[in-house]
């Protein structure tokens, strides 16, 4: 079965635990679970943008995905016709700066890497509502947890191939500065291309940390909170202790 861009939610599947806190599903910024929102509000508030056209050129087509922190819209740009995804931050957080700041850091830090096994990046701008919103390349397949899950534990042959273009796409963040702390099978797409149907994406840089030279973070996290999706953390990062590159070489270890 194949289907356009991950279906996972967005933000529903990172984690930021408290000290001494259960893991639960947090949206980055809470200290506790929130309740569920009801699906029928959920749908009206994501349908909101779908017909609309974004800075005069994106006509939002249809709804991919939508999580705690925004939406996931399939759009085409209006003049040359090409299809992409927008990613729209939800237009509650529109006021919180830090939120936003996580936001655009998603969208630099895929765009410096510039690797063809990581999701490509295009364009910024400010939704009607004033939600921040991102452009990237529309990807027409399907995350490896979809894949795995339907065809059960996939043979070295497969495997192989897979993990090294993982490892690629992460050797090209690593060489930036960018450790992407939260690899797992929903974050890496997977796409029929012409000599392959198994080419990888790497997604969702939005708890990646960014480096400076000298090898300290500007990271937008303080120390002690934790973000990821523990299956998949190195033990240091679970701890709240902090990580470098080799927290990703953990995280694919165990993809």
């Amino acid at each position: 079965m194949s289907q356009a861009q991950s279906p996972s939610p967005i933000g529903k599947t990172a984690y930021m635990v408290g000290p001494g806190a259960p893991v639960e599903d947090f949206s980055p910024g809470d200290t506790a679970p929130q309740a569920p929102i009801p699906e029928d509000l959920l749908e009206s508030v994501g349908d909101a943008l779908v017909g609309q056209v974004l800075c005069d050129r994106y006509e939002i087509l249809d709804k991919l995905g939508e999580g705690g922190m925004g939406t996931v819209y399939l759009a085409e740009h209006i003049t040359i016709h090409k299809r992409c995804a927008i990613k729209v931050l939800s237009s509650e957080y529109a006021n919180k700066q830090d939120l936003i700041d996580r936001f655009l850091q998603e969208a630099r830090a895929a765009s410096m890497i510039s690797h063809e096994n990581v999701v490509e990046i295009t364009d910024f701008g400010t939704a009607p509502n004033g939600s921040v919103f991102f452009v990237m390349e529309w990807l027409d397949g399907e995350d490896l947890s979809s894949t795995v899950e339907r065809e059960g534990a996939l043979p070295w042959t497969r495997v192989k191939p897979i993990a090294l273009q993982i490892c690629r796409a992460l050797g090209a963040a690593h060489d930036k500065g960018i450790i992407h702390r939260d690899m797992k099978p929903e974050n890496c797409f997977r796409v029929k291309r012409s000599t392959s149907n198994d080419f990888i994406k790497v997604l969702d840089f939005g708890i990646a940390k960014v480096t400076t030279d000298d090898g300290e973070g500007k990271g937008l996290t303080k120390t002690g909170m934790i973000f990821g999706t523990p299956e998949y953390m190195s033990p240091e990062q679970a701890q709240g202790i902090r990580v470098d590159h080799r927290a990703d070489i953990y995280a694919v270890g165990v993809i």
